[in-house]
Protein backbone atom coordinates (compact mmCIF):
# COMPACT_ATOMS: atom_id res chain seq x y z
CA UNK A 1 0.00 0.00 0.00
CA UNK A 2 1.50 3.34 -1.09
CA UNK A 3 1.48 6.51 1.03
CA UNK A 4 -1.42 8.16 -0.79
CA UNK A 5 -3.59 5.07 -0.44
CA UNK A 6 -2.78 4.89 3.27
CA UNK A 7 -3.67 8.57 3.78
CA UNK A 8 -6.86 8.11 1.74
CA UNK A 9 -8.05 5.25 3.96
CA UNK A 10 -7.20 7.27 7.05
CA UNK A 11 -9.12 10.33 5.78
CA UNK A 12 -12.05 8.19 4.72
CA UNK A 13 -12.21 6.64 8.18
CA UNK A 14 -12.09 10.08 9.86
CA UNK A 15 -14.97 11.33 7.74
CA UNK A 16 -17.04 8.21 8.38
CA UNK A 17 -16.45 8.58 12.12
CA UNK A 18 -17.48 12.24 11.93
CA UNK A 19 -20.74 11.32 10.21
CA UNK A 20 -21.46 8.48 12.64
CA UNK A 21 -20.64 10.67 15.65
CA UNK A 22 -23.16 13.32 14.67
CA UNK A 23 -25.84 10.70 14.07
CA UNK A 24 -25.50 9.65 17.70
CA UNK A 25 -26.00 13.17 19.04
CA UNK A 26 -29.57 13.54 20.20
CA UNK A 27 -29.34 16.84 22.05
CA UNK A 28 -28.55 18.93 19.01
CA UNK A 29 -30.33 21.29 16.71
CA UNK A 30 -30.37 19.41 13.43
CA UNK A 31 -29.20 22.24 11.18
CA UNK A 32 -26.33 23.17 13.50
CA UNK A 33 -25.18 19.56 13.63
CA UNK A 34 -25.21 19.36 9.84
CA UNK A 35 -23.31 22.63 9.33
CA UNK A 36 -20.62 21.74 11.88
CA UNK A 37 -20.28 18.28 10.34
CA UNK A 38 -19.78 19.81 6.90
CA UNK A 39 -17.12 22.14 8.31
CA UNK A 40 -15.19 19.28 9.90
CA UNK A 41 -15.37 17.20 6.72
CA UNK A 42 -14.25 20.18 4.64
CA UNK A 43 -11.30 20.71 6.98
CA UNK A 44 -10.22 17.09 6.55
CA UNK A 45 -10.42 17.41 2.77
CA UNK A 46 -8.46 20.69 2.77
CA UNK A 47 -5.51 19.01 4.42
CA UNK A 48 -5.04 17.25 1.03
CA UNK A 49 -5.98 20.17 -1.21
CA UNK A 50 -2.78 19.83 -3.23
CA UNK A 51 -3.87 16.36 -4.33
CA UNK A 52 -6.59 17.76 -6.57
CA UNK A 53 -10.20 16.94 -7.34
CA UNK A 54 -9.54 13.29 -8.19
CA UNK A 55 -8.85 12.65 -4.52
CA UNK A 56 -12.17 14.25 -3.52
CA UNK A 57 -13.96 12.15 -6.14
CA UNK A 58 -12.40 9.03 -4.64
CA UNK A 59 -13.64 10.07 -1.18
CA UNK A 60 -17.15 10.60 -2.59
CA UNK A 61 -17.13 7.07 -3.99
CA UNK A 62 -16.07 5.77 -0.59
CA UNK A 63 -18.94 7.62 1.11
CA UNK A 64 -21.75 6.36 -1.13
CA UNK A 65 -23.25 4.37 1.79
CA UNK A 66 -24.17 7.68 3.46
CA UNK A 67 -26.30 8.95 0.58
CA UNK A 68 -26.26 11.81 -1.93
CA UNK A 69 -25.41 14.40 0.73
CA UNK A 70 -21.75 13.34 0.34
CA UNK A 71 -21.42 13.51 -3.42
CA UNK A 72 -18.36 14.95 -5.15
CA UNK A 73 -20.05 18.33 -5.64
CA UNK A 74 -21.17 18.44 -2.03
CA UNK A 75 -17.71 17.56 -0.72
CA UNK A 76 -16.25 20.36 -2.84
CA UNK A 77 -18.76 22.77 -1.28
CA UNK A 78 -17.73 21.59 2.19
CA UNK A 79 -14.10 22.19 1.26
CA UNK A 80 -14.90 25.73 0.10
CA UNK A 81 -16.92 26.37 3.27
CA UNK A 82 -14.08 25.23 5.54
CA UNK A 83 -11.58 27.31 3.59
CA UNK A 84 -13.75 30.41 3.87
CA UNK A 85 -14.43 30.48 7.61
CA UNK A 86 -12.37 29.74 10.69
CA UNK A 87 -13.78 27.55 13.41
CA UNK A 88 -14.03 30.54 15.74
CA UNK A 89 -16.02 32.52 13.17
CA UNK A 90 -18.48 29.67 12.85
CA UNK A 91 -18.88 29.31 16.61
CA UNK A 92 -19.05 33.04 17.34
CA UNK A 93 -21.38 33.96 14.45
CA UNK A 94 -24.83 32.47 13.70
CA UNK A 95 -23.38 30.46 10.80
CA UNK A 96 -24.77 27.09 12.01
CA UNK A 97 -28.21 28.65 12.52
CA UNK A 98 -29.00 29.42 8.89
CA UNK A 99 -29.69 26.95 6.06
CA UNK A 100 -26.80 25.36 4.19
CA UNK A 101 -28.16 26.58 0.84
CA UNK A 102 -28.13 30.17 2.15
CA UNK A 103 -24.54 29.82 3.36
CA UNK A 104 -23.45 28.64 -0.07
CA UNK A 105 -25.18 31.57 -1.80
CA UNK A 106 -23.59 34.05 0.61
CA UNK A 107 -20.13 32.62 -0.10
CA UNK A 108 -20.78 32.65 -3.83
CA UNK A 109 -22.10 36.20 -4.07
CA UNK A 110 -20.06 38.07 -1.47
CA UNK A 111 -16.80 39.83 -2.30
CA UNK A 112 -15.32 39.96 1.21
CA UNK A 113 -15.42 38.20 4.55
CA UNK A 114 -17.07 41.24 6.11
CA UNK A 115 -19.85 41.12 3.53
CA UNK A 116 -20.38 37.38 4.15
CA UNK A 117 -20.68 37.84 7.89
CA UNK A 118 -23.06 40.77 7.42
CA UNK A 119 -25.41 38.71 5.24
CA UNK A 120 -25.16 35.75 7.62
CA UNK A 121 -26.16 37.91 10.59
CA UNK A 122 -28.97 39.60 8.68
CA UNK A 123 -30.26 36.26 7.38
CA UNK A 124 -30.39 34.89 10.91
CA UNK A 125 -31.79 38.07 12.47
CA UNK A 126 -34.54 38.54 9.88
CA UNK A 127 -35.15 34.84 9.17
CA UNK A 128 -34.64 35.39 5.44
CA UNK A 129 -35.49 32.53 3.14
CA UNK A 130 -33.11 31.79 0.28
CA UNK A 131 -35.32 33.75 -2.13
CA UNK A 132 -35.46 36.79 0.17
CA UNK A 133 -31.69 36.61 0.65
CA UNK A 134 -31.20 36.69 -3.12
CA UNK A 135 -33.39 39.81 -3.30
CA UNK A 136 -31.06 41.53 -0.84
CA UNK A 137 -28.08 40.71 -3.06
CA UNK A 138 -29.96 42.06 -6.08
CA UNK A 139 -30.25 45.49 -4.49
CA UNK A 140 -26.71 45.28 -3.03
CA UNK A 141 -28.08 45.70 0.49
CA UNK A 142 -24.65 45.41 2.14
CA UNK A 143 -22.97 48.20 0.17
CA UNK A 144 -25.99 50.47 0.28
CA UNK A 145 -26.77 49.76 3.92
CA UNK A 146 -30.42 49.33 2.98
CA UNK A 147 -32.47 46.20 3.57
CA UNK A 148 -35.24 45.64 1.04
CA UNK A 149 -38.55 45.44 2.92
CA UNK A 150 -40.38 43.91 -0.05
CA UNK A 151 -41.10 40.65 1.75
CA UNK A 152 -44.86 40.38 2.17
CA UNK A 153 -46.82 38.92 5.05
CA UNK A 154 -47.25 35.55 3.35
CA UNK A 155 -43.47 35.23 3.04
CA UNK A 156 -43.02 35.95 6.73
CA UNK A 157 -45.73 33.46 7.65
CA UNK A 158 -43.92 30.71 5.76
CA UNK A 159 -40.66 31.58 7.44
CA UNK A 160 -41.93 31.17 11.00
CA UNK A 161 -43.41 27.70 10.48
CA UNK A 162 -40.84 24.93 10.70
CA UNK A 163 -41.52 21.62 8.97
CA UNK A 164 -40.18 19.64 11.95
CA UNK A 165 -39.52 20.56 15.57
CA UNK A 166 -36.82 18.61 17.42
CA UNK A 167 -38.24 18.34 20.95
CA UNK A 168 -35.09 16.89 22.51
CA UNK A 169 -36.30 17.94 25.98
CA UNK A 170 -39.31 15.58 25.93
CA UNK A 171 -39.06 11.79 26.24
CA UNK A 172 -41.62 9.35 24.84
CA UNK A 173 -42.05 7.76 28.26
CA UNK A 174 -43.46 11.04 29.59
CA UNK A 175 -46.10 11.48 26.90
CA UNK A 176 -49.25 9.34 26.89
CA UNK A 177 -51.85 11.95 25.97
CA UNK A 178 -52.19 15.38 24.39
CA UNK A 179 -52.39 16.83 27.89
CA UNK A 180 -49.02 15.25 28.73
CA UNK A 181 -47.46 16.72 25.61
CA UNK A 182 -48.84 20.19 26.33
CA UNK A 183 -47.67 19.92 29.95
CA UNK A 184 -44.13 19.06 28.84
CA UNK A 185 -44.09 21.90 26.30
CA UNK A 186 -45.13 24.47 28.89
CA UNK A 187 -42.84 22.99 31.57
CA UNK A 188 -39.97 23.49 29.13
CA UNK A 189 -41.28 26.69 27.61
CA UNK A 190 -37.86 28.35 27.17
CA UNK A 191 -36.54 25.37 25.21
CA UNK A 192 -39.79 25.14 23.23
CA UNK A 193 -39.65 28.83 22.29
CA UNK A 194 -36.03 28.42 21.23
CA UNK A 195 -36.99 25.52 18.98
CA UNK A 196 -39.91 27.46 17.46
CA UNK A 197 -37.49 30.24 16.54
CA UNK A 198 -36.90 33.92 17.22
CA UNK A 199 -39.90 36.14 17.83
CA UNK A 200 -42.32 33.73 19.53
CA UNK A 201 -43.79 34.65 22.91
CA UNK A 202 -46.33 32.62 24.90
CA UNK A 203 -49.62 34.39 25.53
CA UNK A 204 -51.32 31.50 27.27
CA UNK A 205 -52.09 27.81 27.46
CA UNK A 206 -55.73 26.68 27.15
CA UNK A 207 -56.35 30.29 26.25
CA UNK A 208 -60.04 31.09 26.65
CA UNK A 209 -62.03 32.75 23.91
CA UNK A 210 -65.44 34.08 24.93
CA UNK A 211 -67.41 35.16 21.86
CA UNK A 212 -70.89 36.71 22.10
CA UNK A 213 -72.64 33.35 21.62
CA UNK A 214 -72.10 32.64 25.33
CA UNK A 215 -69.81 29.63 24.81
CA UNK A 216 -66.17 29.37 25.82
CA UNK A 217 -63.49 27.93 23.55
CA UNK A 218 -59.97 27.00 24.60
CA UNK A 219 -56.87 27.26 22.41
CA UNK A 220 -54.09 24.79 23.22
CA UNK A 221 -51.31 27.38 22.94
CA UNK A 222 -51.72 31.01 21.92
CA UNK A 223 -48.51 32.73 20.88
CA UNK A 224 -47.63 36.19 19.66
CA UNK A 225 -44.88 36.69 17.11
CA UNK A 226 -42.96 39.93 17.50
CA UNK A 227 -41.45 39.84 14.00
CA UNK A 228 -44.68 39.51 12.05
CA UNK A 229 -46.80 41.28 14.70
CA UNK A 230 -49.46 38.61 14.72
CA UNK A 231 -51.06 36.06 17.00
CA UNK A 232 -50.14 32.42 16.33
CA UNK A 233 -52.59 29.70 17.31
CA UNK A 234 -50.96 26.31 17.96
CA UNK A 235 -53.12 23.23 18.27
CA UNK A 236 -51.33 20.16 19.62
CA UNK A 237 -52.17 16.68 18.31
CA UNK A 238 -50.68 13.53 19.81
CA UNK A 239 -50.62 11.58 16.58
CA UNK A 240 -51.80 12.16 13.01
CA UNK A 241 -54.00 15.13 12.23
CA UNK A 242 -57.51 14.65 10.84
CA UNK A 243 -59.39 16.81 8.30
CA UNK A 244 -61.63 18.04 11.12
CA UNK A 245 -58.60 19.51 12.91
CA UNK A 246 -58.21 22.07 10.12
CA UNK A 247 -61.77 23.25 10.61
CA UNK A 248 -61.22 23.65 14.35
CA UNK A 249 -57.99 25.59 13.81
CA UNK A 250 -59.60 27.75 11.14
CA UNK A 251 -62.38 28.62 13.60
CA UNK A 252 -59.84 29.60 16.27
CA UNK A 253 -57.93 31.80 13.80
CA UNK A 254 -61.10 33.63 12.81
CA UNK A 255 -62.13 33.98 16.45
CA UNK A 256 -58.76 35.42 17.47
CA UNK A 257 -58.93 37.85 14.54
CA UNK A 258 -62.40 38.86 15.74
CA UNK A 259 -61.82 38.99 19.50
CA UNK A 260 -58.10 39.61 20.12
CA UNK A 261 -56.53 41.22 17.08
CA UNK A 262 -56.06 45.00 17.15
CA UNK A 263 -55.46 47.48 14.34
CA UNK A 264 -51.72 47.12 14.92
CA UNK A 265 -51.76 43.34 14.42
CA UNK A 266 -51.49 41.38 11.20
CA UNK A 267 -53.74 38.42 10.44
CA UNK A 268 -53.49 35.48 12.83
CA UNK A 269 -51.49 32.42 11.80
CA UNK A 270 -52.36 28.83 12.69
CA UNK A 271 -50.05 25.85 13.27
CA UNK A 272 -51.04 22.22 13.73
CA UNK A 273 -48.34 20.50 15.78
CA UNK A 274 -48.57 16.78 15.18
CA UNK A 275 -46.72 13.48 15.06
CA UNK A 276 -47.51 12.86 11.44
CA UNK A 277 -49.66 14.15 8.61
CA UNK A 278 -51.17 12.75 5.43
CA UNK A 279 -50.20 14.91 2.45
CA UNK A 280 -53.41 14.18 0.52
CA UNK A 281 -55.60 15.16 3.47
CA UNK A 282 -53.54 18.33 3.99
CA UNK A 283 -53.68 19.46 0.37
CA UNK A 284 -57.35 18.57 -0.07
CA UNK A 285 -58.49 20.27 3.14
CA UNK A 286 -56.46 23.45 2.66
CA UNK A 287 -58.02 24.08 -0.76
CA UNK A 288 -61.06 25.55 0.94
CA UNK A 289 -59.25 27.52 3.65
CA UNK A 290 -57.87 31.02 3.06
CA UNK A 291 -56.31 31.61 6.47
CA UNK A 292 -52.54 31.01 6.82
CA UNK A 293 -52.21 27.50 8.29
CA UNK A 294 -49.05 25.43 8.56
CA UNK A 295 -48.18 21.95 9.81
CA UNK A 296 -45.18 21.27 12.04
CA UNK A 297 -44.30 17.68 12.84
CA UNK A 298 -42.50 16.96 16.09
CA UNK A 299 -39.78 14.47 17.00
CA UNK A 300 -39.22 13.45 20.61
CA UNK A 301 -35.88 12.59 22.19
CA UNK A 302 -35.78 8.92 21.19
CA UNK A 303 -36.64 9.67 17.56
CA UNK A 304 -33.91 12.22 16.92
CA UNK A 305 -31.02 9.89 15.96
CA UNK A 306 -32.97 8.28 13.10
CA UNK A 307 -34.41 11.65 12.05
CA UNK A 308 -30.96 13.21 12.00
CA UNK A 309 -29.61 10.32 9.95
CA UNK A 310 -32.37 10.83 7.39
CA UNK A 311 -31.69 14.58 7.20
CA UNK A 312 -27.99 14.03 6.72
CA UNK A 313 -28.76 11.82 3.72
CA UNK A 314 -31.27 14.27 2.25
CA UNK A 315 -29.52 17.62 2.57
CA UNK A 316 -27.68 18.79 -0.50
Amino acid sequence: MNEIEKVYLDDLQKIKETIRDVKNQTLVVVNSAVILTYYKIGSIINQRKTWGSSYVRKLANGLEEFGKGYSFDQLMRMSQFAATFTKNEILEQPVPKIPWSSILKIIQKSSSKEEMLWYINQTYKNRWSRSVLLKQFEIDAYSRGIIDPVTNQADFNKEIIKDTLALHFISEKDVHSEKDLKDRLVDNIILFLQELGQGFALVGREYRLSPPNGKNYYIDLLMYHTKIHAYVVIEVKLDCIEPSDFGQLNFYINAVNDLEKTDGDNDTVGILLCKNANNYEIQTTLKGINNPIGISKYKLLEELPSYLEKRLKEIE
